[in-house]
């Protein structure tokens, strides 16, 4: 199952969930989030949620989200391999 789907499912079942997240500078760390919505403003790509410990909300890149509920997705992304990496 991709992660699209995982979030599709909490959207639509209006589940709370714990996901593991990748800030644009590479900081990664764990939440757990509720009333999670697409985003009207940013599209389908990005979800709106409570962020649980600090009670506000908070849009979320779909695609920068590693782990829902401890279950792993794998991306990669261009900053966190580093600039001796070279494209075939």
């Amino acid at each position: 199952m991709a992660i699209e789907e995982v979030i599709d499912r909490a959207v639509m079942f209006e589940q709370t969930i714990e996901i593991e997240y990748c800030t644009r500078s590479g900081h990664v760390f764990s939440c757990v989030i509720s009333d999670i919505v697409y985003s009207q403003y940013y599209g389908g790509g990005y979800i709106q949620a409570i962020r649980q410990d600090i009670k506000e909300e908070r849009t979320f890149k779909v695609s920068r989200i590693q782990k829902v509920n401890g279950h792993s997705f794998s991306r990669i992304f261009w900053n966190q391999i580093g600039d001796n990496f070279n494209r075939i």
